[in-house]
């Protein structure tokens, strides 16, 4: 299968990025996406639709973890939401100026080698992208 076809030029074909990622023992997909929830990249085998559905998902995503912040002591400066399922993960994690790095991994994925590895691809996409990988962003963006 081949990576989306409607990339916008200012991101290009970052899929390959998002492909090596994969190689992260149990992961399965990974998405980069916008933060008002467009899906700008995908890894290789993410079907169109699941990929934008799961940007607008993700969008939202952010943005009650963003409101859920003073609930846990923070300012508010929002790094990455997990979620646990039965038979998996969904990580969440910023990756930039107004973009977002979701990937999914089944139920015997390490958690901390899962994060490190998309802070590893975050770092990547920003040398890409020629923006700054990741801050610690307020409410907003």
């Amino acid at each position: 299968m081949t990576h989306s076809t409607s990339t916008p030029k200012a991101v290009g074909d970052l899929g390959w990025i998002l492909d090596e990622l994969l190689r992260t023992p149990h992961t399965l997909r990974a998405i980069l996406l916008s933060a008002d929830g467009l899906m700008s990249a995908t890894s290789r085998d993410t079907e169109r639709d699941m990929a934008d559905r799961m940007a607008a998902a993700v969008s939202g995503m952010q943005a009650l973890s963003r409101e859920a912040a003073q609930f846990a002591d923070s300012d508010g400066a929002w790094e990455m939401t997990m979620i646990q399922y039965r038979t998996g993960y969904l990580f969440v994690m910023a990756a930039g100026d107004g973009s977002y790095l979701a990937l999914a991994a089944d139920a015997d994925a390490d958690v901390e080698n899962v994060s490190y590895a998309m802070e590893e691809t975050v770092d990547r996409l920003g040398k890409q992208l020629g923006i700054a990988p990741r801050v610690a962003t307020g409410t907003g963006s």
